[in-house]
């Protein structure tokens, strides 16, 4: 039940606020990811891999905003509310799972493109396993704060998450298994693994300057780069919103006390993602779509992004006459460029 204690972190006014700002993000993020899928599926774009990679981070954003909401829906009921003290347990549980969702579809993204780049290995065929892994892994741990009955309204704002914090009479107690499960279960892996997926995109930008300094690329290589390296945007934006939350946490867990302006703006600016990747996504099409060409001497040619996906797979396009012909790219001819 809702304490009336003054020591309460937020006020009603406040936590609503909040509230309506961060449930206000996520239905942004909800129209925009809608919006970048429907253009994405219109230009016939998912059928290539390279915009599939992109449209799983939307996936995983458009589901992370749909939580939010869903929390929006619920806070209507209040907590003296039997159903929303039920309801918030569950859609703590779904909010944890969609922003793992996310979470590991950015880390596939960031393994793939740096096998690519860095080792020219092209892992197209485990494409199967980013999806179910994205799906699958988190429901393996996710489960574990309903053991402790640790899911539910946070204390820091009117959020359905992890309780890190109980209150015992009119005094705000830290709960010690909730904070261990909110940083193993979220913040602290999610900041080994987004480091991680950092650490790989500054190594890929390293090999690759090195690469333009020797000018040992290839022109098909080039193709597959250039087609590739919009991807690397998206651990980027994910790592980047990440850091004010997971600095806010480390701040409210070490203080005992949430700053009522960094809970607004994490909250506002983390569940803007989808908005951030929507754009980038759109960017990515807006770049690589272009329009068709055609002379006497050669047919016309195909979207820019078809061409790209076309090296990507492993297929070279090249025009001869009227007809445009594929030649295969042999493993041995992209190692000797490098």
């Amino acid at each position: 039940n809702e304490s009336n204690c003054s020591n309460d972190s937020f006020s009603a006014s406040e936590r609503n606020r909040i509230l309506v700002a961060t449930a206000t993000s996520g239905t942004c993020s909800l129209l925009f990811c809608t919006l970048a899928v429907v253009i994405l599926i219109a230009l016939r774009l998912y059928k290539h891999l390279v915009y599939r990679l992109a449209m799983y981070q939307m996936i995983g954003a458009w589901l992370q905003g749909l939580s939010v909401c869903l929390m929006f829906m619920a806070y209507g009921y209040r907590s003296s509310s039997l159903y929303y003290r039920v309801s918030c347990k569950f859609i703590a549980f779904f909010l944890q799972y969609c922003i793992w969702v996310k979470l590991i579809f950015t880390n596939w993204l960031t393994f793939h493109l740096f096998c690519y780049i860095v080792f020219f290995k092209n892992f197209k065929r485990l494409e199967w396993l980013y999806i179910t892994s994205s799906f699958v892994v988190p429901l393996l741990f996710n489960w574990i704060p309903f053991i402790h009955n640790n899911y539910g309204t946070s204390g820091s704002g009117p959020f359905c998450f992890i309780r890190t914090s109980r209150e015992v009479g009119c005094e705000t107690v830290k709960y010690v298994e909730g904070i261990v499960e909110v940083y193993v279960l979220f913040y602290g892996s999610a900041a080994i693994f987004l480091t991680l997926d950092i650490m790989a995109i500054v190594m890929m930008f390293a090999v690759l300057l090195q690469r333009v300094y020797k000018k040992s690329n290839t022109k098909a290589t080039n193709k597959v780069i250039k087609q590739l390296l919009p991807l690397s945007v998206y651990p980027i934006i994910y790592f980047s919103l990440y850091l004010l939350p997971f600095g806010h946490r480390v701040y409210s867990t070490v203080s005992g006390t949430a700053s009522q302006i960094l809970t607004l703006v994490q909250s506002v600016l983390y569940h803007l993602g989808g908005v951030f990747v929507a754009i980038a996504l759109m960017a990515h099409i807006g770049t690589f779509k272009c329009k068709k060409k055609s002379t006497q001497t050669s047919a016309p040619l195909q979207s820019c992004g078809d061409r790209g996906y076309a090296t990507f797979a492993g297929v070279t396009p090249y025009t001869s006459g009227a007809v445009t012909k594929f030649s295969l790219l042999r493993e041995s001819e992209v190692d000797d460029g490098y």
